[in-house]
């Protein structure tokens, strides 16, 4: 037979809704009465999604320092700034292609102007005088095969130089890594004052250490 006295009900009701022992939640202390069960879940509760309203704030912040990041990057590019400049154009043998490419004559440095200008003439001119046009297109085809020879030339002398000023160990996976062949055809058939990063040296003649 079971005797119910007065108040056991009530108590024993309180004590079911406070939450089980255990380790304590993070901020509270010893001295603190224990929390009850809808409590301490409450307080346990962490969204694995944060707020969309934080989320996009975020991103818009995310956004602007990448803006301003991209903007210091192309000043130093325009200055020559090397320190500031994305990560790839700080690369040692990128930054002595760089300086080897701006101290030598390139033939291939004036070939987009010249060679449009030596085709709009081979077209304009072969109406009135074939023989003339023909010329005009002839040079133009010496010129370019000048220009690649030249190119050949100054991709051999610039691994030897990298090689000399231990700038390069002659792993070839090294240069497909750098993207040096595309990016030393491309800068050497750009005009030198158009180039960017900008020339270090404003005169031709400055070979690198």
């Amino acid at each position: 037979m079971k005797w119910n006295l007065p108040g056991f009900k009530k108590k024993k009701n309180e004590e079911e809704e406070e939450a089980p022992s255990g380790p304590r939640l993070p901020g509270t202390k010893k001295s603190q009465p224990t929390l009850k069960r809808k409590e301490a879940q409450k307080l346990s509760y962490l969204p694995l999604v944060p707020d969309p309203k934080d989320r996009k704030e975020r991103n818009k912040v995310e956004r602007k320092r990448a803006r301003l990041k991209q903007d210091k990057e192309y000043v130093a590019m325009e200055t020559g700034d090397v320190a500031n400049m994305p990560k790839a154009e700080r690369s040692p043998i990128r930054t002595f292609a760089r300086d080897w490419i701006d101290a030598r004559y390139n033939l291939g440095e004036f070939f987009i102007p010249i060679a449009l200008v030596l085709l709009i003439g081979s077209i304009s001119l072969s109406s009135y005088s074939s023989v003339l046009g023909f010329v005009l297109a002839m040079i133009m085809y010496v010129y370019m095969v000048a220009v690649l020879v030249d190119l050949t030339v100054l991709w051999i002398t610039l691994k030897r130089s990298l090689i000399k000023h231990g700038k390069w160990d002659g792993n070839r996976a090294t240069l497909r890594h750098e993207r040096l062949l595309t990016y030393t055809i491309s800068r050497a058939i750009q005009i030198r004052r158009f180039r960017v990063p900008k020339p270090v040296e404003k005169h031709r003649g400055h070979w690198p250490d």
